[in-house]
Formats: C-alpha cells, sequence, structure tokens
C-alpha cells in the first residue's frame, strides 16, 4: 500500500508501507534505532519535557536522530514529482515544509521498522525458546 502526500507547489511523493521496504533498506533503519535507544539521545529525551526537547538535546544526539529521519525518509520514498532523481542530497535539498512533510509521513508508524527479536512460533525452528 502506497500513501501519496502533497508537497509544496503542486507536488507530491508516494510513501510506501513499512512491510514493503526492502531488507537492504530497512536494516539501516533497524541499527539507527537501534543506536538511539542505547545512546544517550534516548536519555535525553525520556527525561525532557515538550518544551524542553531542543534544548536538552546535544549535537551528537541531534546527528543521530537526523540520520534516522533521513534514513527512514529514504527508505520509504518509492517515487515523487519532482525532475530529480530520489537520492539523500536531493531530499536535503528540498524546502524545509517538503522535508517536515515527509518526515511526519514516514515516522508515524516507525514501530513497524523496528527490529523483531521475538522467538519464532515454527515447530521446526532450530532455536526454541527459552521457556520450551
Amino acid at each position: 500500500m502506497t500513501q501519496r502526500i502533497t508537497l509544496s507547489n503542486g507536488g507530491w511523493a508516494d510513501i510506501k508501507a513499512p512491510t514493503a521496504v526492502s531488507e537492504r533498506n530497512r536494516r539501516p533503519v533497524e541499527k539507527a534505532l537501534l543506536a538511539i535507544g542505547q545512546s544517550k539521545a534516548m536519555q535525553d529525551l525520556e527525561s525532557a519535557t515538550v518544551g524542553s526537547i531542543a534544548s536538552t538535546l546535544d549535537s551528537d544526539s541531534f546527528d543521530q536522530f537526523a540520520e534516522l529521519n533521513d534514513l527512514l525518509i529514504m527508505a520509504r520514498l518509492e517515487a515523487w514529482s519532482i525532475e530529480k532523481p530520489i537520492t539523500l542530497d536531493n531530499v536535503l535539498d528540498l524546502p524545509g515544509e517538503d522535508y517536515k512533510a515527509l518526515q511526519e509521513a514516514t515516522a508515524k508508524d516507525i514501530t513497524e521498522m523496528m527490529p523483531n527479536f521475538s522467538a519464532s512460533d515454527d515447530p521446526d525452528s532450530p532455536i526454541k525458546p527459552s521457556d520450551a
């Protein structure tokens, strides 16, 4: 399933569902999510209030979240009306309102991009759950 979002000046972008993202594009997002989860950035966010988030994050934490946003957009962006190829440089050259629209559209279901480390239910799996 693809979602079309409206960009400025009548443009559009098609965002693919998290389940449609290839494994090649999913892994960098998962790696960035895990890095943030283990970093000072997550601790900073957990202790921040809505009004203090910007002042709570240091530049390294900001860079981690910015990279995650970029990776997520690149993983989920399927097509757009812009006459340039979809590349990270071209995404970063978008007007702020268009980048924000892409970021919001891709971040709203980010939990579906998180890695799944749960035990397999498959009875033929070589790895048995720890409670078995």
